[in-house]
Protein backbone atom coordinates (compact mmCIF):
# COMPACT_ATOMS: atom_id res chain seq x y z
CA UNK A 1 0.00 0.00 0.00
CA UNK A 2 1.45 3.33 -0.67
CA UNK A 3 0.90 5.68 1.64
CA UNK A 4 0.62 9.34 0.94
CA UNK A 5 0.39 12.09 3.73
CA UNK A 6 -2.93 12.43 5.27
CA UNK A 7 -3.43 8.40 5.38
CA UNK A 8 0.40 7.86 7.22
CA UNK A 9 -0.71 10.70 9.61
CA UNK A 10 -4.13 8.73 10.59
CA UNK A 11 -2.08 5.62 10.88
CA UNK A 12 0.56 7.29 13.24
CA UNK A 13 -2.09 8.60 14.96
CA UNK A 14 -3.74 5.56 15.74
CA UNK A 15 -1.14 3.36 16.76
CA UNK A 16 0.19 5.52 18.60
CA UNK A 17 -3.22 6.15 20.48
CA UNK A 18 -4.09 2.09 20.91
CA UNK A 19 -0.58 1.26 22.32
CA UNK A 20 0.78 -0.03 18.95
CA UNK A 21 -1.18 -3.36 17.80
CA UNK A 22 0.64 -5.14 14.77
CA UNK A 23 -0.24 -3.04 11.83
CA UNK A 24 -1.20 -4.82 8.58
CA UNK A 25 -1.58 -3.28 4.89
CA UNK A 26 -2.68 -5.27 2.23
CA UNK A 27 -3.27 -7.99 3.96
CA UNK A 28 -4.14 -10.47 7.07
CA UNK A 29 -2.03 -13.44 7.30
CA UNK A 30 -3.19 -16.72 8.91
CA UNK A 31 -2.38 -16.92 12.14
CA UNK A 32 -1.87 -13.13 12.18
CA UNK A 33 -0.84 -11.40 15.83
CA UNK A 34 -3.47 -9.75 18.14
CA UNK A 35 -4.07 -7.16 18.74
CA UNK A 36 -3.74 -5.43 15.40
CA UNK A 37 -5.37 -3.37 13.31
CA UNK A 38 -5.79 -3.73 9.53
CA UNK A 39 -5.55 -0.45 6.92
CA UNK A 40 -7.00 -1.36 3.92
CA UNK A 41 -6.58 1.14 1.06
CA UNK A 42 -9.49 3.55 1.49
CA UNK A 43 -12.48 4.12 -0.84
CA UNK A 44 -11.76 7.23 -3.00
CA UNK A 45 -14.58 9.40 -4.67
CA UNK A 46 -13.80 12.68 -6.57
CA UNK A 47 -15.29 15.19 -7.49
CA UNK A 48 -14.52 19.66 -8.76
CA UNK A 49 -14.17 21.66 -5.61
CA UNK A 50 -13.16 25.29 -7.11
CA UNK A 51 -12.14 26.63 -10.36
CA UNK A 52 -8.24 25.84 -8.43
CA UNK A 53 -8.74 22.77 -6.96
CA UNK A 54 -10.47 19.51 -6.90
CA UNK A 55 -11.80 17.28 -3.61
CA UNK A 56 -11.04 13.86 -2.61
CA UNK A 57 -13.30 12.40 -0.90
CA UNK A 58 -12.34 9.58 1.62
CA UNK A 59 -13.92 6.78 2.94
CA UNK A 60 -11.59 4.22 5.16
CA UNK A 61 -12.58 0.89 6.77
CA UNK A 62 -10.13 0.43 9.50
CA UNK A 63 -10.57 -3.14 11.06
CA UNK A 64 -9.26 -3.94 15.14
CA UNK A 65 -8.80 -7.75 15.87
CA UNK A 66 -8.20 -8.86 19.33
CA UNK A 67 -8.80 -12.21 21.52
CA UNK A 68 -12.46 -11.52 21.89
CA UNK A 69 -15.31 -9.40 19.94
CA UNK A 70 -15.43 -6.88 23.34
CA UNK A 71 -11.64 -6.53 23.34
CA UNK A 72 -11.54 -5.47 19.25
CA UNK A 73 -14.35 -3.12 20.09
CA UNK A 74 -12.59 -1.91 22.87
CA UNK A 75 -9.79 -1.19 21.05
CA UNK A 76 -11.42 0.57 18.56
CA UNK A 77 -13.32 2.38 20.95
CA UNK A 78 -10.03 3.72 22.41
CA UNK A 79 -9.13 5.48 18.51
CA UNK A 80 -12.64 6.88 17.84
CA UNK A 81 -12.38 8.35 21.94
CA UNK A 82 -8.96 9.77 21.10
CA UNK A 83 -9.93 11.34 17.47
CA UNK A 84 -12.83 12.93 19.77
CA UNK A 85 -10.55 14.61 22.32
CA UNK A 86 -8.56 15.88 19.67
CA UNK A 87 -11.49 17.41 18.08
CA UNK A 88 -11.41 14.75 14.84
CA UNK A 89 -8.22 16.69 13.89
CA UNK A 90 -5.23 14.29 13.10
CA UNK A 91 -1.57 16.17 12.83
CA UNK A 92 0.05 16.06 10.40
CA UNK A 93 3.27 14.27 9.68
CA UNK A 94 6.19 14.68 7.22
CA UNK A 95 8.65 11.76 5.77
CA UNK A 96 10.52 11.63 8.94
CA UNK A 97 7.56 11.23 10.93
CA UNK A 98 7.68 14.52 12.88
CA UNK A 99 4.79 16.77 12.88
CA UNK A 100 3.95 19.40 11.05
CA UNK A 101 1.31 22.46 11.43
CA UNK A 102 -0.98 21.49 9.03
CA UNK A 103 -3.99 18.48 10.02
CA UNK A 104 -6.75 16.40 8.99
CA UNK A 105 -10.26 17.50 10.07
CA UNK A 106 -12.10 13.89 9.94
CA UNK A 107 -15.90 13.47 9.87
CA UNK A 108 -17.25 12.65 13.27
CA UNK A 109 -15.63 8.39 13.38
CA UNK A 110 -18.15 5.48 13.47
CA UNK A 111 -17.46 2.18 15.28
CA UNK A 112 -19.51 -1.39 15.28
CA UNK A 113 -18.65 -4.70 16.11
CA UNK A 114 -17.98 -7.69 13.38
CA UNK A 115 -17.37 -10.66 13.83
CA UNK A 116 -15.95 -12.64 16.72
CA UNK A 117 -12.53 -11.05 17.86
CA UNK A 118 -13.14 -7.56 15.27
CA UNK A 119 -14.83 -4.55 14.83
CA UNK A 120 -14.54 -1.77 12.45
CA UNK A 121 -13.59 2.30 12.94
CA UNK A 122 -14.64 3.96 10.26
CA UNK A 123 -13.44 7.24 8.71
CA UNK A 124 -14.39 9.87 6.38
CA UNK A 125 -12.73 13.03 5.47
CA UNK A 126 -12.63 15.26 2.43
CA UNK A 127 -8.75 16.67 0.63
CA UNK A 128 -8.83 19.44 -1.48
CA UNK A 129 -6.07 19.03 -4.03
CA UNK A 130 -4.66 22.20 -6.34
CA UNK A 131 -5.20 21.36 -10.13
CA UNK A 132 -1.93 21.54 -12.44
CA UNK A 133 -1.40 24.80 -13.70
CA UNK A 134 -2.96 25.02 -17.13
CA UNK A 135 -3.69 27.87 -17.08
CA UNK A 136 0.64 28.73 -17.22
CA UNK A 137 0.84 28.16 -21.11
CA UNK A 138 -2.08 29.81 -22.39
CA UNK A 139 -1.41 32.90 -24.70
CA UNK A 140 -2.23 36.01 -23.09
CA UNK A 141 -5.99 37.62 -23.57
CA UNK A 142 -6.74 40.31 -26.16
CA UNK A 143 -6.94 43.73 -24.80
CA UNK A 144 -10.16 45.32 -24.63
CA UNK A 145 -11.21 48.35 -22.91
CA UNK A 146 -13.59 48.31 -20.13
CA UNK A 147 -14.54 51.29 -19.70
CA UNK A 148 -18.52 51.82 -18.83
CA UNK A 149 -20.20 54.30 -20.48
CA UNK A 150 -23.89 55.94 -19.48
CA UNK A 151 -26.15 58.05 -20.30
CA UNK A 152 -26.92 60.61 -17.37
CA UNK A 153 -30.48 61.71 -16.48
CA UNK A 154 -29.81 65.40 -17.62
CA UNK A 155 -28.58 63.76 -21.16
CA UNK A 156 -31.13 64.38 -24.15
CA UNK A 157 -32.07 62.81 -27.03
CA UNK A 158 -31.50 64.18 -30.03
Amino acid sequence: MALEQETASIIKFILDKTGSPAPYYSDVPEGFSVPSVFFPQPEIASGGDTFLTYELEYAWYIVFFHKSAQDAYDLGLTALTAIKKARNLIPLIDETGAQIDDGIRLDDPKLKALDDGAAQLTLTWRSRRPYEDTLRNLPPATKFNGGLFTKSATDKEG
